[in-house]
């Protein structure tokens, strides 16, 4: 077996090093995974983007009160591949989305699943793989 050249092995060690953040960006420790919240409300804006797309709806709290939350989701790649594209998604629409919320209390979170007004669904399967087992139903706002 030969040894390897220093700049074989140069090579592999940026290769390693570039490959961390990749892995890195895919944390979920912002989100509480064990909770899942469901939530209708109007889209305001949806960024199709990468890494992540995201999307900005507008709902009533629990008191009423009209409030804005950031939902984060998968990569455009992601919804892409269950047949989405950008123009589906329109100011303006009611959609039902569940997630699961942010740790630290502010309205919003990691999209678990998404529905639209002509019947499409999305689902976040790196999401999923995320949920601990045995964690309760999703809980409507």
């Amino acid at each position: 077996m030969r040894p390897l050249s220093a700049a074989r092995a140069l090579g592999l060690a940026t290769l390693s090093l570039a490959a961390a953040p990749a892995f890195a960006h895919h944390s979920f420790n912002a989100y509480d995974m064990s909770k899942t919240d469901s939530v209708s409300g109007t889209l305001k804006e949806f960024r199709w983007g990468a890494p992540h797309s995201s999307m900005v709806l507008l709902y009533k709290d629990k008191s009423g009160k009209g409030t804005e939350m950031s939902i984060i989701s998968g990569s455009p790649l992601m919804f892409s591949k269950q047949g989405f594209v950008p123009h589906d998604f329109h100011p303006g629409d009611k959609i039902n989305v569940a997630y699961h919320p942010n740790i630290n209390g502010v309205p919003g979170g990691s999209m678990a699943a998404l529905s639209l007004p002509d019947g499409k669904t999305y689902s976040d399967a790196e999401a999923a793989s995320a949920v601990p087992q045995g964690a309760p139903p999703a809980q409507s706002r």
